[in-house]
């Protein structure tokens, strides 16, 4: 890849593991966005905080486009599951991504992205291929070498299982079980949740840019999701998101 790889994640904890890896970096400022600009494995990166929710990302990720040139966004990070397959620990790879709060019908199909003809947003091929062989590689010879047993049991965690499906993003924090169900019944094929990543998407397909998204089960998006997406975030969820981004980044 001849342009740098933007790396997308959510929360300052997750920044700031990521970008204490990145060789020679150097920070910029756009906006009220901070870019730390650099090297992770030989390879430029730019990495940033995207915010929480879809209007902060799709405007970090527009500035990574416009201002960065980056030549693919990977979108990181922690997210809550919703099939009743996945776990607080697992890992979670898009294959398909959609807002499950966009609803303007009548006026279009719930989920359709208005005077697009768009549902569903397709990560680029290439991209989610390697992603998988990172996350393989990861938890197959670094994934014990870097999170403790002390700490799995602690968290609950038994061996984690790559997941690959369809994610669900809306400006909502899920942790009722009215929300969950709301979202399995519209949306049957969900697989995990966030806030930021269908809408990093059609910002990726308007711009003609290839993005991809890998996300850490924190919690399962139910009435103690709260209290496990805390935890897990602080204790586990960073050192999974900058060790597969590094994973993925040695690998493209």
């Amino acid at each position: 890849m001849n342009s740098p790889l933007g790396i997308l994640v959510p929360m300052q904890e997750e920044v700031e593991l990521l970008v204490s890896m990145v060789e020679q970096p150097e920070m910029m400022q756009w906006s009220s966005r901070s870019f730390y600009k650099g090297f992770l494995n030989g390879k430029r990166v730019v990495v940033a905080q995207s915010g929480i929710g879809k209007v902060a990302s799709s405007f970090t990720a527009s500035l990574l486009i416009q201002h960065f040139r980056v030549g693919a966004i990977l979108v990181t990070g922690v997210a809550g599951g919703i099939s009743d397959h996945i776990h607080v620990g697992d890992l979670a790879i898009a294959t398909q991504a959609v807002q499950h709060d966009m609803d303007c019908f009548p006026l279009f199909p719930k989920y359709m992205i208005p005077h697009s003809g768009i549902t569903f947003y397709e990560p680029d091929t290439k991209l989610t291929e390697t992603l998988n062989k990172a996350a393989s590689s990861f938890l197959q010879y670094e994934f014990q070498q870097v999170v403790s047993e002390d700490m799995l049991s602690a968290l609950g965690i038994h061996k984690p299982t790559i997941h690959s499906g369809l994610l669900v993003s809306g400006d909502q924090f899920i942790g009722t079980e009215n929300q969950l169900n709301e979202i399995q019944k519209g949306l049957p094929d969900s697989l995990f949740v966030e806030m930021e990543g269908a809408a990093v998407a059609q910002v990726c397909h308007d711009a003609g840019v290839p993005w991809c998204s890998i996300r850490t089960i924190s919690d399962k998006a139910n009435a103690k999701a709260h209290l496990d997406f805390n935890l897990f975030l602080n204790q586990a969820g960073k050192i999974y998101t900058s060790a597969v981004a590094r994973k993925f980044v040695e690998m493209l």
